[in-house]
């Protein structure tokens, strides 16, 4: 997967209002283990994978009337979508907004870095152009 900075947009989880798109932006991906190591495993250890877990960070310059700062507060939801640079396959999600710092600087537009926790999966949507391949 190739990701640019742009290509993540925020919309409220109530009614999918364009929040912000971002300047920034890592998206982490984790899979918990599972530890089955047994009498016959002898020294080393053996794992299974288990659950998985999804988190971004974003930086994004504030937008006018401030109706991000309104909506990325610490504790809200929020719904994700992202694109593959390389494929232009989007993925969509619903994140808790965990950390959220706003910047402002003398002559110059003010911006945000959020951290966000997925709730659920993080999930490609398929377009109709993939589906009739």
């Amino acid at each position: 997967m190739i990701l640019q900075g742009k290509d993540l947009k925020i919309t409220t989880a109530s009614d999918g209002v364009l929040v912000a798109m971002s300047k920034t932006c890592t998206i982490n991906v984790e899979c918990d283990e599972i530890e089955v190591s047994g009498q016959t495993s002898g020294r080393w250890r053996e794992v299974l994978p288990g659950r998985l877990a999804w988190s971004i960070s974003m930086g994004y310059l504030v937008t006018a009337g401030g109706v991000a700062g309104d909506v990325l507060k610490v504790g809200t939801m929020v719904n994700i979508k992202v694109k593959d640079g390389e494929t232009g396959t989007p993925l969509t999600g619903t994140a808790l907004v965990k950390r959220c710092q706003m910047v402002g600087n003398v002559r110059s537009l003010s911006t945000g870095d959020c951290q966000l926790t997925g709730s659920g999966p993080l999930t490609e949507v398929v377009t109709q152009e993939q589906a009739s391949r």
